[in-house]
């Protein structure tokens, strides 16, 4: 069967919109929408989509690509903006999501949510390929706001993927007032089954305070890897890691209260800068803390590292099986 062929393209003068229904069924079909040069501003509660929204769509046999080149994403006051792809409670299968991000600024205020990444919350995904790339990418955001750049596969499932993939260069992460960042792969509470996961962070600062949160690694916290799953982290070029005031930041691998079974860890760090103060963590290593470990493989690799804790703060670029932090 001749497959469906769907082009959508943006531009600053007249904004793509494009969402496919809830219940959405795509089969054997190529789905590319692409944003260049567009500024999305939203406010006072409102949503905008210059992406890919999927959400509980079933996707089979099919390839879906966005892009994201010179794109500017204002949210303020509680609104929602999706340059990216929208896949949360999605069943994909046999399919492969691409989502770039060139030259892309997200700032988000006042209790608002960016996602610019691909957002992948609770669906299933088998025998796919998933891939995310973010160069000259800068996310800000402050008054409990959360931004998405990266991949979020929070209590997903993926089995069978050949490779899922994000990629960070040149990107800045500012996190303020108990804000959220993600530009790594978010696998909170996920479960992943015979799957290679990826994520490199190249020239990355990553800058949280007042009781923010970023993560640019692989965040695992209570998440089932097993059945032959290799992860793997690396951070190169400059990375540096800044944590204040009760924040988090993660460039490595958290893996904290995860059960591994049967899975293959790699963690690397070359030329990276922790800093952390007043009462802040920082990991860019791996921690497993909490975690069961089963007939798996950790390896860590610390090269020109530099590491600073003050103020009861926590720092880690090792492998932490130490107890739960009260």
């Amino acid at each position: 069967m001749k497959a469906l062929v769907l082009t959508l393209a943006a531009c600053a003068a007249i904004p793509a919109v494009f969402a496919l229904p809830k219940t959405a069924k795509v089969e054997n079909s190529y789905i590319s929408n692409q944003n260049n040069g567009v500024t999305n501003i939203a406010t006072k509660g409102s949503k905008i989509n210059s992406g890919i929204s999927a959400r509980g769509a079933q996707i089979k046999d099919s390839v879906i690509t966005n892009e994201n080149t010179n794109v500017k994403n204002t949210a303020d006051d509680k609104s929602k903006i999706n340059s990216g792809v929208s896949l949360n409670g999605a069943e994909v299968e046999n399919a492969l999501i691409k989502n770039t991000n060139t030259k892309v600024t997200n700032e988000a205020s006042g209790e608002s949510k960016i996602n610019s990444g691909i957002d992948a919350d609770r669906a299933k995904i088998t025998n796919s390929n998933i891939i995310n790339e973010n160069t000259g990418v800068t996310n800000k955001a402050s008054d409990k706001s959360e931004i998405n750049s990266g991949i979020s596969l929070k209590d997903a499932t993926v089995e069978n993927v050949e490779e899922m993939k994000n990629i960070n260069k040149n990107v800045n992460n500012t996190a303020e007032g108990g804000s959220k960042i993600n530009s790594g792969i978010n696998a909170d509470g996920a479960t992943i089954r015979d799957s290679k996961v990826k994520n490199v962070n190249e020239n990355v600062t990553n800058y949280a305070t007042n009781k923010s949160t970023i993560n640019s690694g692989i965040n695992l916290k209570g998440a089932q890897v097993e059945n032959g799953s290799v992860l793997d982290n690396a951070n190169t070029g400059k990375v540096l890691n800044i944590a204040l005031d009760g924040s988090k930041v993660n460039s490595g691998i958290d893996a904290e209260r995860a059960k591994l079974n049967n899975a293959q860890i790699y963690n690397r760090n070359n030329n990276v800068v922790n800093i952390a103060t007043n009462k802040s963590k920082i990991n860019s290593g791996v921690n497993v803390k909490g975690a069961t470990v089963s007939n798996s493989q950790i390896y860590n690799i610390n090269n020109k590292v530099g590491n600073k804790a003050d103020d009861g703060s926590k720092v880690n670029s090792g492998v932490d099986l130490g107890p739960l932090d009260n």
